[in-house]
């Protein structure tokens, strides 16, 4: 008898080990899993992101990374100051539930890029120079002392930070597309979260590429979310980035507009009276004004015009106007739904009101970013010189 105790006793020794050893087994491979995931975020773009951020959005589970595409297989490609290429850093990091496996589907990502201001390299950016942060509605100014902008739609939010590099020949333009399904933008939190990985990962890509800027504050609010369909004022009553845009019987009034102070890219949408859409109004600053002349002439294969304001190829127009700096702006009004090439022949009174729309919109925001007013757009073929 006691001797089977004995081997009892040894049995459920024996036992308790390996569910020990196995526990260890467990616990450093989770350990290992969560180090490799927390390396993979720090070497990412160019490890500029902000690590402890990102991993609290997205967890510290299964991460995987993207790359931007370049012959080096790495995530940045030239540098700050380079004459022939410019800087380009851009990753995605992504969390990605397997389907089908008896638990919730809650997928997310992290896209950053960080882009030098201008870019030389504009003929192989076949899909444009820079992030675009098109919706059908306007986005909203960053505030708190950034030189930002904010788009949010769904469950997706889309921040871009300007950054104006003291003594250098480029400036940084640091966006961040962030989506996780399972933080929504009505809540100020997730908003503030997403928008901190942009603010925080400009402040890191200012330090590491020696871009001498003042910073913004620590973003302490959420920023807006941007404004919503049955967000409409009429144009009379605009006080944003419509403000002062003439309204035009039934076809133009319902306004859409963003408020608070100047951004690098600012919008006024314009509707009839039942909503449809009848104009789009864009003032782009910096890297959005030279977006805007690429997408009007250069990606055509026709170079940008010496004049300040003409018509555009496709129906609408355009001004310009230089501010402090050299930094360049770039102002546009379409119709809603254009064709692909203006039409042989337009209505008197369209391009009146065209013409119109755009010099009030484009004399306010220059005048709220302290530039000099841009010239009317001219009612002939001819571009004003």
């Amino acid at each position: 008898m006691g001797a089977l105790k004995r081997h009892a006793g040894k049995a459920a020794v024996a036992v308790l080990a390996l569910v020990l050893v196995a526990a260890g087994v467990i616990g450093w491979g989770g350990l290992y899993e969560r180090w490799q995931t927390r390396r993979l975020v720090e070497r990412a773009c160019d490890g500029v992101l902000p690590v402890d951020q990102v991993l609290a959005l997205l967890g510290e589970g299964d991460l995987t990374r993207g790359r931007l595409d370049d012959k080096d297989g790495g995530d940045r490609v030239g540098a700050l100051d380079d004459p022939k290429t410019g800087l380009r850093v851009q990753c995605t990091v992504l969390r990605e539930v397997e389907r089908n496996a008896g638990k919730p589907v809650r997928d997310g990502s992290v896209t950053v890029t960080v882009s030098g201001v201008p870019t030389p390299n504009r003929e192989d950016r076949r899909e444009g120079l820079y992030p675009g942060t098109r919706s059908d509605l306007p986005p909203a100014p960053l505030g708190q002392g950034w030189n930002g902008v904010v788009s949010t739609g769904a469950d997706r939010a889309y921040t871009a930070v300007l950054l104006d590099c003291r003594g250098r020949a480029s400036d940084l333009l640091v966006t961040a597309a962030v989506e996780v399904e399972d933080r929504s933008l009505d809540n100020p939190r997730h908003r503030l979260a997403f928008s901190r990985i942009a603010t925080a990962t400009a402040t890191e890509a200012a330090r590491r590429y020696a871009c001498d800027t003042p910073l913004g504050r620590p973003l302490t609010t959420a920023p807006p979310l941007s404004v919503s369909k049955d967000e409409y004022v009429a144009p009379a009553q605009a006080r944003g980035t419509c403000a002062g845009v003439p309204a035009r019987d039934q076809r133009v009034a319902r306004a859409w507009e963003a408020t608070g102070g100047p951004a690098p890219l600012e919008e006024c949408h314009l509707g009839d009276s039942e909503g449809h859409p009848s104009y789009v109004l864009e003032a782009g600053y910096g890297p959005y004004a030279e977006e805007a002349k690429y997408w009007a002439f250069e990606r055509r294969g026709e170079k940008a015009p010496g004049a300040r304001a003409g018509e555009l190829l496709t129906a609408g127009y355009w001004t310009s106007t230089t501010c402090d700096g050299g930094q360049q702006a770039f102002f546009t009004v379409v119709p809603a739904g254009g064709g692909a090439y203006r039409p042989a022949e337009q209505p008197a009174d369209d391009v009146a009101y065209e013409r119109a729309a755009l010099k009030a919109f484009a004399e306010r925001s220059a005048k709220a970013h302290g530039c000099p007013a841009p010239p009317a757009p001219p009612a002939s073929g001819e571009a004003e010189q």
